[in-house]
C-alpha cells in the first residue's frame, strides 16, 4: 500500500471515529457528573461518590431509523454497578444521589446492561453476556422500526437484550456509582430503515464486495458500520434470555427478507 492509499485510510478512520450525531446533555443529567471534550467524555463522581450519577444524551433517538453508539470505559470499573442503556423522557434519574444502586432498568421507563454482564428492566434481571471494563468498547443497537435493542463488547454482538421498543421516544443513557469513573463517547450515528439496509443483514461479506465494486453508488451501504452491525443483529439460537429474542416474531415478509435460515417464533 504506498502513502497515498495510507493516508487516504487514515483521513477515513479519522472521519469515522469523530462522527457524532449527539453528545451528552449535562442540563439532563444527575449533578455528580463532570463534561469534557465537548461533552463526549464523562468523569462520574469527580471527587467522591455518594450515590449513582446518570448522564442522558442532548436529543432523543430518530424514529424510523438504526441508531449506533459507542462507549470507551477509560477508567477500571468496579462498585455497585456501572450501566448503559436507554430510557424515555419519563425515566426516573434523579431520586439516586444518595443512593447506591443499579439504576437503568429499575423502572419500566429504562432498558440496562450492567458491567457485570446482566439486563435489566422493570426491576426484572437476566443473565445476557460477557462483562465490560477497563479499555472495552461497548455498543448499542437500537433498531426503532423492529423494536429491538442490542449490545456489542469490542464490536462482538451479544445478542438482541430487549424488544417492544418500537414507537417510545429514548435517550441514551449511561450511569456510575463508582467514584471518578471516566467513560467516552467515541461514536453516535444513525440511518434510515429501508429495505436496502435490511437487506444487508443477509450478504456474505464477498457479496458485498461485489456490491460496492459493481455499484459504486451503494458503497455508502456496504462500507459503514451497519453492514457488520445490521449483518449479526438478530440471534435467534439464544434461547436463554427472558427478555429478548424468542418473543421476536417474523411473517413471510420477514423471511423473504432475512431468508430462510431463521425460525419462526410463537407469540407469548
Amino acid at each position: 500500500m504506498d502513502l497515498a492509499t495510507n493516508d487516504q485510510h487514515t483521513e477515513t478512520e479519522n472521519d469515522f471515529s469523530s462522527k457524532h450525531e449527539w453528545t451528552w446533555d449535562k442540563k439532563l443529567s444527575t449533578s455528580s457528573i463532570k463534561l469534557s471534550d465537548n461533552n463526549l467524555e464523562v468523569t462520574f463522581h469527580p471527587v467522591y461518590s455518594t450515590g449513582t450519577a446518570v448522564a442522558k444524551s442532548n436529543k432523543p433517538l430518530e424514529k424510523g431509523r438504526h441508531h449506533f453508539w459507542e462507549i470507551l470505559m477509560i477508567t477500571h470499573i468496579y462498585g455497585t454497578d456501572v450501566m448503559v442503556g436507554v430510557g424515555t423522557p419519563n425515566a426516573e434519574l434523579h431520586d439516586s444521589d444518595a443512593n447506591f444502586c443499579a439504576l437503568l432498568g429499575r423502572d419500566r421507563e429504562s432498558w440496562g446492561f450492567s458491567y457485570k454482564g446482566y439486563l435489566q428492566h422493570d426491576g426484572k434481571i437476566c443473565e445476557y453476556g460477557t462483562t465490560f471494563g477497563q479499555d472495552n468498547l461497548v455498543g448499542i443497537h437500537l433498531d426503532t422500526w423492529m423494536g429491538t435493542l442490542q449490545f456489542f463488547v469490542d464490536r462482538k454482538p451479544l445478542g438482541v437484550a430487549f424488544t417492544n421498543l418500537n414507537n417510545v421516544m429514548l435517550y441514551p443513557l449511561i450511569s456510575s456509582t463508582m467514584a471518578q469513573c471516566v467513560m467516552k463517547l467515541t461514536y453516535s450515528c444513525s440511518i434510515p430503515v429501508t429495505l436496502q439496509t435490511t437487506c444487508l443483514a443477509v450478504l456474505s461479506p464477498s457479496q458485498k464486495a461485489h456490491l460496492s465494486k459493481k455499484f459504486p453508488g451503494l458503497r455508502y451501504l456496504t462500507q459503514n458500520i451497519f453492514a457488520d452491525i445490521l449483518q449479526k443483529s438478530i440471534d435467534c439460537d439464544n434461547e436463554d434470555l427472558e427478555f429478548p429474542a424468542k418473543y421476536i416474531i417474523l411473517d413471510d415478509f420477514d423471511f423473504a427478507l432475512v431468508g430462510l435460515g431463521i425460525k419462526k417464533k410463537k407469540h407469548f
